[in-house]
């Protein structure tokens, strides 16, 4: 039999790691068994999403961030590890960089003493196969169980690979590559970044993908549907959006903003005190995955914008150019591999003004039918074709 451990932050638990939602299924396919072990979630079932039925979900190995802090009391095999770490790579020198050696150690102790952890690190097989899904967390498993499986960690953007966000430091990173089978990368940017620094380990670029939902319609009547779809708050910069609306004064336009957060009372104060005629503001709030693949397939839309300060790649931007959306994206991370000037939309400046932004919406309203959103999301980011390659990936290590 052969068997896939598929380590994620909470997944599938909570409502993150959406894109997950999609690759478990194929992963399922490729492998005898699935077992999912999140590194944190509710104390309680909570809310589980629905899984093949040839996947098992573990319980997750941190369910109470104050349980988290105090079993780094307990020793284990990480103790020495990351106080050697901590002089080493000089974990103190600021409070980014301690703050990140902190929660390395504290999660790395937590699933050491965990049982799903012992109980599935016995049982293991070498030929069995261990995918951590993120470049930080769970992957420290690779070093303290060398040799035991076939060790595979993906790599992301901004919360898992950039180690300029954390301090220039990502703990263990070279003892984790040591452990690993391969690296894997959802972009060429990432891959080139981790290259540079660990020009030793095996990489591979794996892009995500998006499920084929059909064409999406578009506005016939002269006012311009634009979506953005994210958690609000700052990073994201949903409020600049909407001051990007108010600066393009000459065009009718209706937004829609998919998605709630801390910061949407505040960002619904601003829209209300806010006003130009032939602007429309609808806010959606938190809704589900399904609910956004939902809209486009019943939504006339004719633009998505993303403003972020920092991104991977953005699913959110892989399912728009899947309905035929051209979008407008800030210009950082490896958000260029998937919005391309003259195909699938328009990039502005890591931080634009307002002004930018509104120049940005007049040039796709006038190279409307130019551009090809569609056909690029077809040759790059199609999940079938993305997710299937993974799958095969992981099955001939």
């Amino acid at each position: 039999m052969n068997k896939l451990f598929l380590f994620t932050a909470t997944y599938p638990y909570r409502t993150a790691e959406t894109f997950l939602e999609d690759e478990i299924h194929y992963l399922a396919k490729g492998f005898d068994e699935v077992i999912i072990q999140p590194l944190s979630g509710p104390s309680d079932n909570g809310f589980v999403r629905q899984v093949p039925i040839n996947s098992k979900v573990c319980r997750p190995v941190v369910t109470s961030t104050k349980l988290q802090y105090l079993k780094l009391l307990i020793p284990t095999r990480a103790w020495i590890t990351y106080i050697k770490e901590f002089f080493t790579k000089r974990a103190y020198v600021n409070v980014v960089r301690l703050k990140t050696w902190l929660i390395s150690f504290s999660l790395t102790n937590n699933l050491l003493l965990s049982k799903q952890i012992k109980d599935i690190f016995k049982n293991i097989s070498k030929e069995d196969v261990c995918y951590f899904y993120w470049g930080k967390g769970s992957n420290t498993l690779a070093h303290f169980f060398k040799g035991k499986s076939k060790f595979i960690s993906r790599f992301h953007g901004e919360w898992d690979l950039w180690e300029e966000s954390s301090g220039n430091y990502a703990p263990l990173r070279e003892l984790i590559n040591q452990g690993l089978n391969k690296a894997l990368f959802i972009s060429q940017k990432g891959e080139c970044y981790y290259q540079k620094k660990y020009p030793e380990v095996q990489t591979e670029i794996c892009r995500l993908g998006s499920y084929d939902n059909g064409i999406g319609s578009k506005s016939s009547d002269g006012v311009l549907r634009v979506v953005s779809c994210s958690t609000i708050y700052s990073l994201k910069r949903v409020d600049l959006i909407f001051e990007s609306m108010l600066c393009a004064s000459d065009i009718k336009i209706e937004w829609t903003h998919l998605g709630g957060g801390r910061d949407f009372d505040k960002l619904k104060k601003l829209t209300n005190s806010k006003k130009r005629e032939g602007l429309e503001v609808i806010l959606k709030g938190q809704i589900t995955h399904d609910d956004v693949i939902n809209y486009y397939k019943k939504h006339q839309t004719d633009l998505f914008i993303n403003l972020s300060m920092n991104e991977g790649i953005p699913v959110s931007i892989m399912e728009a150019i899947s309905f035929g959306i051209p979008v407008i994206a800030t210009d950082v991370g490896a958000s260029s591999e998937v919005v391309v000037n003259g195909k699938s939309g328009i990039l502005v400046s890591p931080n634009p003004t307002p002004q930018e932004v509104a120049k940005a919406i007049r040039d796709i309203v006038s190279k409307k039918g130019l551009l090809t959103p569609r056909s690029f999301w077809e040759e790059n980011y199609n999940a079938d074709i993305n997710y299937n390659r993974i799958v095969e990936l992981l099955k001939t290590l």
